[in-house]
């Protein structure tokens, strides 16, 4: 049954370019499996832990002089004791409300009385009126939360201080609103109202928080490098402006103390909170390092800073692209890898690409981040790499593969130099494991020796092998010395062809070749002829070995099945050389023995002795052929080949 034309030349596509189909396949399926892994959060801590330097490299902000924090450290705990009495807290917040801040937040539970002065406590926040408390939200099965204390919730405002924790208890977000506003969100709305007039806006038909012009990016479960996480409230990343105590701190004991200019608090946000160590109330954030942390008052000071910076002055909040367009950034990148190695053989060129492309990556990155748009770094670079690698990979196997059939096919027929030549421009002529049929011009040159057996009748049989091997490897030497390719052996018969594997299309190339298939068969009879020496003074016969060669056009390509595969050339170029061989049994070829045709003779341009023989129709062959005998080389300053001499006729 005969195919549909489409099919035909579908699968003539596939075989034309089967090797870029398989790398695309490679590359689809890689891209495919980073984003399901992605997806799946196989790379969330790595992309955290990049999210995280990208952090601590834009750190760059000055401190924001709107807030400030009055830090109960571990000397003032030594001195006062802890917890603080109701009394001491209330001096606190006289000295620090006498001052005029625009609010006051205080990162303590204040639910139960604590020693004396709890009067004197209710009295002074309630003078202050703009105090913020904390309260804890029970969000684990088991735990119960901080309730507001009943004598302060009706004079103050109340907001949560839990804080969303990642593996390793690192900060990186924030909920500022569940069921009620968060502590930082309170004291933010609380300072923009009373200096600005300005809030926090919700919009519930959307779900959106606005900070001044800006949407308040809200997380979801599936959000940058974060998967399947609890989102509950509405939470955000937090953008931290410094390392700790990058905003301003003020010891708890020098505002009891009165040592404290007004100045320092007057329409600022003070935040007090606890920065003792032996209390506890610390995280590693994204901006901490090694064994370093930031104390719980600090990280609800830099999210007041970020809601307020928001508002006031369009400071960006941390962004990410929705998950389509992540998943398609990231598979652009494994297409990328995966094309260069396709598109670009040349390893140093590609590696050095893909370092490049690696390092715009990660600096586009960096100034993406340094705009507050947090990008997929990790799998991005992941895709990039793994694609470019695993196609290389991929390439170098069929490589290896094309390499592996080319040195089998030619590595014992040509030279070294003309094997190197062969691989550098293999796509020229190897199409599914095998060289392509091509017409060529070529020389061809066919040794026989005349009295093999009566050689061999002298010897022992293992005796006979070794010399044979010597004789043979002798012209085998000599043809790969000149640029030729030994074809094949056939008992103690050779076929050599020069102008293969790689084609000679101009005529100066051919003429080289068929010169050098004369020197090589001059320089092989001499060789023998040193080596009959040797053998009759071992006691052996001399032998005679005929040679006849002839320039034409043959093809050239592999024969042979799948797994065994011989490259040869064809044609009746190679027919008229080696009826010329074994016509040296009925016409005198010279002290050499070499015959050559009018062919092979037209090219010599006089660099060699020749005489002509006559014109004969070969053996099986009605038209006649001008037939020569080589008789030696004559030397020729400007002669075509280097060992090549000009011919007298």
């Amino acid at each position: 049954m005969k195919l549909p034309s489409s099919l035909v030349n579908f699968g003539d596509f596939c075989k034309r370019n089967h090797q870029q189909l398989v790398a695309g396949l490679i590359t689809f399926s890689l891209s495919l499996s980073v984003v399901i892994l992605r997806d799946n959060g196989a790379f969330k801590q790595v992309e955290l832990w990049s999210y995280d330097t990208l952090m601590r490299s834009q750190l760059n902000e000055p401190s924001d002089r709107r807030v400030v924090i009055v830090e109960i450290a571990e000397a003032d705990i030594q001195r006062f004791r802890w917890p603080f009495s109701d009394r001491l807290f209330a001096k606190l917040i006289n000295q620090i409300s006498a001052a005029k801040p625009a609010v006051i937040g205080i990162d303590k539970y204040l639910d139960l009385p604590v020693m004396e002065g709890r009067d004197e406590l209710v009295a002074a926040v309630k003078n202050a009126g703009n105090v913020v408390n904390a309260k804890f939200l029970a969000t684990v099965e088991g735990r119960s939360g901080v309730e507001p204390a009943s004598d302060l919730e009706k004079i103050s405002r109340y907001g949560y201080v839990n804080l969303p924790l990642d593996k390793g208890a690192v900060v990186r977000r924030t909920s500022i609103v569940a069921d009620t506003g968060s502590f930082a969100f309170e004291i933010t709305q609380l300072y923009l109202q009373k200096l600005h007039n300005k809030q926090l806006v919700f919009n519930p038909e959307k779900i959106q928080f606005t900070a001044g012009k800006q949407i308040i990016p809200r997380m979801s479960a599936n959000y940058g490098a974060y998967r399947k996480e609890d989102d509950s409230g509405y939470q955000m990343m937090v953008r931290y402006r410094g390392k700790p105590r990058g905003i301003q701190h003020i010891r708890a004991s020098d505002v009891i103390d009165g040592k404290i200019s007004p100045e320092q608090f007057r329409d600022r946000a003070v935040l007090i909170g606890v920065t003792a160590e032996s209390l506890k109330d610390s995280f590693p954030t994204p901006v901490t390092v090694d064994e370093e942390v930031m104390y719980g008052v600090e990280i609800h000071a830099n999210i007041v800073s970020q809601l307020i910076s928001a508002t006031l002055d369009d400071r960006q909040f941390i962004q990410v692209w929705s998950n389509d367009l992540e998943n398609l950034w990231i598979v652009v990148w494994v297409i990328i890898g995966g094309g260069m190695a396709t598109f670009i053989p040349n390893a140093f060129k590609n590696v050095g690409l893909l370092a490049t492309l690696a390092l715009v990556l990660i600096a586009g990155s960096y100034i993406a981040f340094a705009q507050s748009l947090w990008l997929p770094i990790f799998p991005s670079l992941l895709g990039l790499v793994s694609a470019n690698v695993l196609v290389m990979a991929y390439q170098l196997a069929i490589q290896q593969s094309e390499r592996k059939v080319l040195m089998g096919l030619f590595s014992r027929h040509v030279s070294k130099e003309l094997v190197d030549i062969i691989w550098s421009n293999r796509e020229k002529f190897m199409e599914e494991g095998r060289i392509t049929g091509q017409e060529v011009y070529v020389t061809v040159l066919f040794t026989d020796m005349r009295n093999f057996s009566t050689a061999a009748e002298a010897q022992a049989p293992g005796e006979t092998l070794n010399w044979l091997n010597n004789y043979l490897g002798t012209i085998a030497n000599e043809v790969l010395a000149h640029g030729g390719m030994v074809d094949k052996y056939i008992g103690d018969a050779v076929m050599a062809v020069f102008g293969v594997p790689i084609p000679h299309s101009n005529e100066t190339e051919r003429t080289r070749d068929a010169q050098s298939a004369v020197e090589a068969a001059l320089a092989i009879a001499h060789k023998l002829a040193e080596m009959n020496d040797v053998w009759v003074a071992q006691g052996l016969p001399p032998v005679t070995t005929g040679i006849g060669i002839n320039s034409g056009t043959v093809i050239a390509g592999s024969l042979g099945s799948a797994e065994r595969l011989e490259y040869s050339v064809l044609g009746d170029a190679v027919n008229i050389a080696a009826r010329l061989e074994s016509f040296n049994k009925e016409v005198d070829g010279g002290p050499h023995h070499i015959l050559i045709s009018e062919d092979t003779h037209q090219r010599l341009n006089n660099n060699f002795q020749t005489e002509f023989v006559g014109k004969y129709a070969l053996k099986g062959k009605t038209q006649e052929t001008g037939i020569y005998r080589v008789l030696d080389i004559q030397r020729n300053p400007n002669q075509l080949s280097p060992k090549v001499s000009s011919e007298t006729l």
